[in-house]
């Protein structure tokens, strides 16, 4: 294996220029990685990677304190000179496996054991929810720090990258590195500062944009020569580093459905603010004229495509009220796109679905995990439509100054690899736009989730009714309950239906982010209730109480199927981890929006009659309803995320003339 930190080879700031290969090309590359595979697949099995690292165990565990260090010192030493040859990657995991066990008092098992040998192999490890992600990945980490490559571990949220930080600095301290978490609200000085660690816990979205601003820095056409005099002119000056990154050379990225697909469908934008009062003014304007259309006669609204079109009515009407407005509004076509967007902020943006509103602020609400983004906003004017609609205050429309997608970003390290519970739905796109292979990893124990039968009902209200039949009787048991909702409105809407009946429960969406480490610390307990959004599937592990074992497990019921089949399994893998006992189940109907904006009413018609006396559909049949308009989702995704990649090959082009680098 190649070297892959900074230095004379690769120079200061190394990372990969990205290619997009032809269809021809990724066939070949999708061939030649199986084939190859085919020869290698012997090479990750818990049999070959145990007897590697067992080779080294029992020496190892032997070593006094003091020979302890002496042993890292010359394993880092010989790492340093050699790279990450198979040999020396097996003696550190051993290493890792033995401080592990003596400062957090944590030993990794076989399985976690293949799962870090895999990312160190630059794949993607599926380990199920529950299988120790968080001490997987230090394996990988501690090993490539010690050979001098600087680590990025990506995870989704702050709270994640700071709580996997503290909880692996003992272990990475005893192993003689330096570790840091990069959050939001930090300070430039302290950001830099942090990334000079080994390694560096953050989110794809904190590391991407602070890779945007060391572009800005290195300017259009700078190159290594002139990075490395940067660097030693700042260095001589006694200031900080001129960039924040180190480069881009390994890379593990926790929940990778999640950061590489899911995410990949949004560009990351740095921006300059853009106020006036004219502008200010425009946005009640537009909404004015917006107010003053008529559904279907001036305008058609696809909620599937989330777009809204006028008729030629819709515009010919809009041009004779614009008539009483300023000049601006004289333009046909700026008139139209304006109103467009302000009739997309009032009929398809939902209070407490899409976005919520905190501190008379707009924050953005992430459709699969339920959390809210206050650093994001949406483009060409929505955003401030939006502010005007719930009657915020009006931030300046932004400019954007440099930008880059999480498909272009990701690409340009020297070594990608990253773990998930649910990657296999993806694993082809993963493969045909970063190159990575997945492997499947198996559990250390057997799994004891009971799944019962997703039930379709024809009405929301037989649904439920059904779902509060479920939750008295689980309830009297004292089984704990985790409730799980698509939006903060769904979880509001469940948390009053549980009021109304006078059921104790606590709530967990993006307006109490905040609280959610005390939240979930309370959801495994006997008799409690815990209604929550998708925050809960990722990265949280919800302990079982005293007793709760022997009442069952947790218990999970769905209210409504998500956009992903991944999605759901994480919401279904809350329970029953690491050979815990728990159970899950679904309530659903054919009143819910996803279905009835997939089907026809006439369909639905046809549908309901195979449910009769207030009884669920059939499970084959019901399971064919539920899957349709999810696989359409997911492929409709696929094709917006490929379509950025499209958008971003021809903004290379363009910029390729100009001499810009993003």
């Amino acid at each position: 294996m190649s070297k892959l930190r900074p230095g004379t080879t690769l120079g200061l700031y190394p990372q990969c220029h990205e290619k997009w290969p032809g269809v021809l090309e990724t066939q070949a590359r999708l061939t030649v990685a199986k084939i190859k595979y085919l020869f290698q697949c012997r090479k990750y099995t818990l049999k070959y990677i145990g007897k590697r690292v067992g080779a080294f165990e029992r020496r190892i565990a032997k070593l006094s304190e003091h020979e302890m260090k002496t042993h890292i010192s010359r394993l880092r030493m010989r790492l340093h000179k050699n790279g990450l040859q198979d040999n020396l990657v097996a003696e550190a995991f051993s290493t890792v496996r033995e401080v592990s066990n003596r400062t957090l008092g944590k030993r990794h098992f076989d399985v976690q054991l293949l799962g870090g040998w895999v990312m160190m192999n630059g794949m993607l490890a599926e380990m199920e929810t529950g299988q120790g992600k968080t001490l997987t990945a230090a394996l990988p980490a501690c090993t490539a720090a010690l050979a001098g490559i600087p680590v990025h571990i990506i995870t989704a949220n702050d709270y994640l990258a700071e709580r996997d930080e503290e909880i692996l600095r003992p272990l990475y301290r005893q192993m003689g590195l330096t570790s840091a978490s990069v959050v939001d609200g930090m300070e430039t000085d302290d950001r830099k500062n942090a990334y000079q660690c080994d390694i560096v816990h953050s989110t794809g979205q904190q590391i991407t944009f602070d890779y945007l601003r060391d572009r800005m820095e290195m300017g259009d056409e700078i190159g290594a020569l002139q990075i490395q005099l940067k660097q030693l002119q700042n260095r001589r000056q006694q200031k900080t580093s001129a960039f924040f990154l180190r480069g881009l050379c390994f890379a593990i990225v926790d929940e990778a459905d999640s950061q590489l697909i899911d995410e990949a469908k949004t560009p990351l934008i740095i921006s300059q603010t853009r106020q006036s009062d004219e502008q200010t003014q425009s946005y009640f304007d537009a909404l004015y004229l917006a107010s003053s259309l008529n559904n279907d006669a001036d305008f058609k609204v696809n909620e599937q495509l989330h777009e809204v079109k006028l008729t030629s009515a819709g515009k010919d009407k809009l041009a004779e009220l614009a008539e009483t407005l300023d000049d601006s509004w004289q333009q046909r076509r700026r008139r139209e796109i304006m109103v467009a967007q302000a009739l997309r902020a009032t009929k398809l943006f939902i209070k407490d679905k899409h976005y919520l509103v905190r501190d008379s602020k707009i924050e953005i609400i992430d459709a699969l995990t339920g959390r809210a983004m206050p650093d994001r906003s949406w483009e060409h004017g929505l955003h401030q439509l939006i502010e005007a609609k719930e009657g915020c205050e009006i931030t300046g429309e932004r400019d954007p100054i440099a930008r880059i997608g999480y498909q272009k970003f990701f690409k340009r390290y020297l070594r990608l690899s990253g773990m998930s519970g649910s990657v296999t739905e993806v694993a082809g796109e993963l493969n045909r736009v970063y190159g990575l292979t997945v492997i499947k990893i198996t559990t250390h124990q057997l799994s004891r989730r009971k799944m019962h039968q997703e039930k379709v009902f024809n009405t929301s209200k037989q649904k439920w009714h059904a779902f509060m039949q479920k939750i008295s009787k689980v309830h009297n048991t004292g089984q704990p309950i985790l409730i799980g909702t698509k939006t903060v409105a769904d979880s509001e809407k469940v948390s009053a239906i549980l009021s109304k009946h006078k059921i104790a429960h606590q709530v967990l969406n993006a307006l109490q982010d905040k609280q959610e480490a005390m939240i979930i610390a309370k959801a495994g307990q006997l008799n409690s209730i815990t209604v929550a959004t998708n925050m809960a599937g990722r990265g949280t592990d919800i302990s079982l109480g005293a007793g709760v074992k022997e009442k069952g497990g947790l218990h999970v019921i769905a209210t409504e199927r998500n956009d992903a089949r991944r999605i759901d399994r994480q919401l279904y893998g809350r329970c029953a981890r690491q050979g815990d006992p728990g159970s899950a189940e679904a309530f659903m109907s054919l009143q819910d929006k996803n279905l009835t904006e997939f089907y026809s009413p006439a369909m639905l018609k046809l549908i309901s009659a195979f449910g009769r006396n207030s009884r669920p559909l059939p499970n084959l049949l019901g399971k064919a309803v539920l899957a349709l308009p999810q696989k359409w989702i997911e492929h409709r995704h696929c094709k917006m995320r490929n379509m950025l990649i499209k958008h971003d090959r021809q903004l290379a082009k363009t910029l390729s003339f100009t001499g810009r680098m993003e």
